[in-house]
């Protein structure tokens, strides 16, 4: 059995969508892009921070993994165990945008200096 993902939709935020797809936050593009790149677009939580990153929460790690699938390589994810309430366990997808160069852009900060006068970011991208 399969988590129920209408859980997510009784939030205040969160807005309810067809097929058990509950969202939170900026959205619309990220859902764009799994449903142009064929990823079913039912039973799922999605928590967008804001156009270039955010949390997918599918019910089941194939569905998790096919997401992943879907957003690379214009966005780097993570796939992970997201938690368990009840005996079922929840997947999430995280994904954060990539520039042309397939480097992550930084989602919140696009340049930034140390005290010490190294610079980490710089137009988005981490430096190392």
């Amino acid at each position: 059995m399969t988590y129920d993902m209408s859980r997510f939709g009784e939030g205040r935020w969160t807005k309810t969508h067809p097929h058990n797809v509950y969202t939170i936050g900026s959205t619309e593009p990220i859902l764009s892009v799994l449903d142009v790149r064929g990823f079913e677009v039912r039973e799922l939580f999605l928590i967008g921070l804001n156009d270039s990153c955010g949390t997918l929460v599918l019910p089941t790690e194939s569905r998790a993994e096919n997401a992943a699938a879907a957003l690379e390589p214009a966005f780097a994810t993570r796939v992970y165990l997201f938690g368990s309430r009840d005996g079922e366990d929840v997947w999430a997808t995280d994904y954060t945008r990539r520039a042309m160069d397939g480097t992550e852009l930084s989602p919140f900060l696009t340049s930034l200096t140390l005290k010490d006068g190294r610079q980490v970011i710089k137009d988005g991208r981490w430096v190392r």
